[in-house]
């Protein structure tokens, strides 16, 4: 049940994925791993072809459920990464110089 509510979760946070797709630190291979997953997700969930076909007993809709749900899940893993990220990085705004980060704890450590 924590696993599905995890999932589900996705929706409650579904403004991150713009911010994730817009941000400049987010490398560009997470960027379309996060949007493979999505359309794959969105695909797979319209398409006739299933795992186990719709007409076997009502089950078909199982398998679309646990790889929709399954999807989520990553989905959900690649937010919380970006998530606590940007947590980590409390002000991150641009200027005409470039990407700026405010407020952050740092030694600088002195070799005499």
């Amino acid at each position: 049940m924590k696993k599905f509510k995890y999932a589900l979760s996705f929706f409650k946070r579904i403004g991150l994925v713009s911010d994730f797709l817009k941000d400049s630190c987010v490398s560009k291979l997470k960027k379309l791993k996060l949007i493979m997953l999505l359309v794959f997700g969105f695909i797979y969930f319209i398409s006739p072809l299933d795992l186990i076909p719709e007409v076997i007993l009502g089950f078909g809709i199982i398998d679309d459920g646990v790889v929709i749900l399954y999807l989520l899940t990553e989905i959900n893993k690649e937010l919380d990464k970006y998530e606590l990220k940007s947590k980590n990085i409390k002000h991150r705004y641009h200027s005409e110089y470039g990407s700026v980060i405010d407020n952050i704890e740092y030694d600088i450590k002195d070799k005499s």
